[in-house]
């Protein structure tokens, strides 16, 4: 099985932090749900060229700092691309602007919520995980086969009727990982008490690992579906 992270962002120094690229990051939450994966990357956000759609067996794109209506140059053919998924019923994963971008591509309205941030630790119909976004899908899109919500979102989830899934949280965030966007976004970007009130709920369990097992069913299905040997 041959899956292609499509990254839409970096974050700045890494290294530094000890927690990987948006990539390492992917295959280290989904990984272990998928041993027989083998995994490449392509950074759209950085310039380079979409693959050829069939040249994997599912694609999964990240979050990014970005909203929908920037608008930057890598977002048209990334919504091209996606529709292109659609057609040729390849499996496709999208998490925060990936969730974003996938119902913007198939006509749902995404802007800034006028709730705010959502910021740490939240409960999704019985699973928990860490988010951190402003932006959300504002309407159902065309095709949502299932949508499910939380307190602070209400398309926080969402199951095609053709082979995609998508997001809103990061359940490839790590409480580590969370802290430090914390650290880097809080100062001066977000209101304290928010920041406060996520570092509150860091110490949360969350279900990183049976959110992985649902998204690997996505592309499991699929491949046995068309009858192919990873």
């Amino acid at each position: 099985m041959r899956l292609c992270i499509l990254e839409t962002d970096t974050y700045d120094d890494l290294e530094q932090n000890a927690h990987g690229s948006i990539s390492e990051m992917f295959t280290i939450w989904l990984g272990p749900a998928l041993p027989e994966a083998e995994w490449s990357s392509v950074a759209v956000h950085a310039g380079e060229s979409l693959p050829d759609p069939g040249a994997n067996d599912g694609y999964l794109i990240t979050g990014s700092r970005y909203g929908v209506y920037d608008n930057l140059p890598w977002m048209t053919p990334l919504v091209g691309f996606i529709n292109q998924l659609k057609d040729l019923q390849v499996p496709l994963c999208g998490i925060c602007f990936g969730h974003q971008i996938m119902a913007h591509a198939y006509g749902a309205l995404v802007e800034k919520s006028p709730g705010g941030w959502v910021l740490g630790a939240q409960a999704y119909d019985g699973h928990t995980a860490f988010a951190m976004h402003q932006d959300q899908v504002l309407e159902i899109p065309p095709g949502a086969r299932k949508v499910t919500s939380s307190d602070r979102c209400l398309i926080a989830r969402i199951e095609y009727d053709f082979p995609s899934l998508s997001l809103q949280y990061h359940p490839e965030f790590k409480a580590g990982f969370m802290e430090y966007l914390l650290d880097l976004y809080g100062n001066d970007q977000i209101d304290p008490e928010l920041i406060e009130a996520a570092r509150a709920s860091l110490d949360v369990p969350i279900h990183d690992t049976l959110i992985a097992e649902d998204v690997a069913k996505l592309f499991r299905s699929h491949l046995r579906n068309s009858d192919r040997i990873s």
